[in-house]
């Protein structure tokens, strides 16, 4: 009888989970059937978001009028919080309340074994995942099907994503012949921050043919380096990407960058953000379209085709409580 019993315990542990090797190769014990899922940081919220919205446990941040048509059911659900840098963590109390199946945390966040062992104290499973390129959202992709089962809604995604990596390495050859774009990332209000080498938020410039010209290291993987305006004007960029759309409205009467070549020049673009910054902030799966404007940008004779066109697929893909 015992042995019985003891049979048909492992049978039912094994009917209602299963285990999951994450990125880092840990071995987590996750619900069979998850239905919840809290993203830890923005940009694994928002591959989430992509996959399936209604998956979404608790939001990073809220979304704006303009996104909820975008996202959905997630639009109501309650902000708890992210690990998103300069030591912001979200509200535990809250976050449990939420009851997710399954915790997703960047496995290169600072501190993460603590903020890993933080997050298990609420007996909710905890996966580390890789989101150091925009490579890493095939993995993501995966791992959400491994969850739900949802294998189709990831083949589509990880289609177009694949699509798009595709077309970035068969240009990049091209590229290699043509003059590099100096390019100066503007972001903050003021359009002094931007981003130094190395920085994974300026991962799309690398595969655009720009080149940065600012000469500076990182203070942190936060960013928003601190810039002076001498600075940028020695570092005379060939053109000027903008992420504020108040600074791109002023900076042609803007003092401080008025006499920058990319200035004169007419060379300033404002990155698109509706319904997400098609760069970063956070670096999301919006990248895939971000790559493509910048290539269009820097090099409109490369891509031939309409990018509204483009977008609209985007978006019919990606979006699909749009369609």
């Amino acid at each position: 009888m015992k042995l019985f019993l003891l049979i048909f315990v492992v049978f039912l542990q094994e009917l209602l989970a299963k285990t999951i090797v994450d990125d880092y190769g840990r071995e987590v014990v996750v619900p069979t059937k998850v239905t919840k899922i809290y993203a830890a940081s923005p940009p694994l919220s928002m591959s989430l978001l992509a996959f399936d919205a209604s998956l979404i446990s608790g939001l990073t941040s809220a979304y704006t009028n303009e996104q909820k048509a975008y996202v959905g059911e997630a639009y109501k659900k309650p902000v708890v919080g992210a690990f998103s840098g300069q030591g912001r963590t979200p509200n535990l109390e809250s976050l449990a309340a939420t009851k997710p199946d399954v915790i997703i945390v960047w496995g290169r966040m600072n501190g993460v074994e603590k903020i890993v062992e933080k997050l298990e104290s609420l007996e909710i499973p905890v996966l580390m995942v890789r989101n150091d390129t925009i490579k890493d959202l095939v993995s993501q992709f995966t791992l959400y099907a491994k969850l739900t089962g949802n294998t189709q809604r990831a083949e589509e995604l990880i289609a177009y994503t694949n699509e798009t990596l595709t077309l970035i390495d068969s240009l990049q050859e091209k590229l290699q012949t043509l003059k590099p774009t100096r390019y100066y990332f503007a972001e903050g209000i003021e359009g002094l921050n931007s981003e130094c080498d190395g920085s994974f938020h300026l991962e799309p410039f690398l595969y655009s043919g720009g080149i940065n010209a600012l000469d500076c290291k990182m203070s942190s993987n936060y960013g928003m380096e601190k810039v002076t305006p001498e600075t940028v004007f020695l570092s005379n960029p060939d053109v000027l990407v903008v992420m504020e759309k108040s600074f791109y409205d002023g900076v042609y009467n803007n003092s401080r960058f008025k006499h920058l070549e990319a200035v004169k020049n007419k060379r300033v673009y404002l990155v698109p953000s509706s319904p997400f910054n098609y760069i970063t902030r956070p670096p999301s799966f919006m990248r895939l379209m971000g790559i493509r404007w910048l290539i269009h940008t820097f090099y409109p004779e490369l891509l031939p085709n309409s990018l509204q066109e483009e977008y609209e697929r985007f978006e019919s893909i990606f979006f699909t409580v749009k369609r």
